[in-house]
């Protein structure tokens, strides 16, 4: 039986479909528009009770939230994330993930829609700026994760996992969205290890397969192109 992922383009649910094509998984894309509000309809918010994207229905069990997805699916196939009796991998699977997940996406999120969090009186400008530089140093302290392993390795080491697909995901926004105000490449590709990362994060079937599935037919994760879509799509 097939899953069915809840998506829209180049919404969080890439994530999860980079995965699960990782995984070789079999799944099903359920587009929702949010331009015209389906994700926040009775039907949906029964599933995800936030309104938001993605949600992961298994059978009749429905697991939402971007990270949690990952380290379900990691767990339910014994791949992709370190075993639970091993304290000290899994810990870090664990760290890292919440770092990508309640740092990192938090915190760009805020960039992408900065007029909903910009405190009143505060310059449009001057808080975007402020924001990006404060993502920004997210990737640098995440770069400097990555340098401290051996060249070709992963953010948990050498062993490839759930939190790669994730940063790969959150790295390609930083440079996309708002579209025109967004962290521009050159800066983010200035962080040699990241660079490094995404660069072989391109080469993953999964990653390309997953990317043109959101009407992207340019740009992967280091010099990113948006979707070939109405705004509206892929905004909200």
């Amino acid at each position: 039986m097939s899953y069915q992922l809840y998506s829209a383009p180049d919404s969080a649910n890439l994530v999860i479909q980079m995965i699960l094509e990782q995984l070789d998984a079999p799944y099903e894309l359920c587009w929702l528009n949010r331009g015209q509000g389906e994700h926040r309809r009775e039907s949906y918010m029964k599933l995800n009770p936030q309104g938001l994207i993605p949600t992961l229905v298994d059978g009749e069990h429905a697991v939402f939230e971007t990270a949690a997805i990952a380290l379900y699916l990691g767990q339910k196939y014994g791949r992709l994330v370190p075993a639970a009796d091993d304290a000290v991998a899994y810990s870090r699977c664990l760290q890292w993930m919440f770092y990508l997940s309640n740092t990192l996406h938090a915190d760009l999120r805020v960039q992408f829609y900065s007029d909903r969090y910009r405190p009143e009186g505060t310059s449009p400008e001057d808080f975007l700026s402020k924001i990006r530089a404060r993502v920004f140093g997210h990737f640098s302290l995440l770069n400097d994760e990555l340098q401290k392993h051996a060249s070709g390795s992963w953010l948990l080491g050498e062993e490839l996992s759930v939190c790669d697909f994730y940063l790969a995901g959150l790295a390609r926004w930083s440079a996309l969205y708002p579209q025109g105000q967004a962290i521009d490449s050159e800066q983010l590709l200035s962080l040699p290890a990241l660079n490094n990362f995404l660069t072989r994060m391109e080469q993953f079937p999964a990653v390309s397969r997953s990317i043109a599935d959101q009407s992207v037919f340019g740009g992967l994760l280091r010099y990113p192109d948006p979707p070939d879509l109405p705004p509206a799509m892929i905004t909200g």
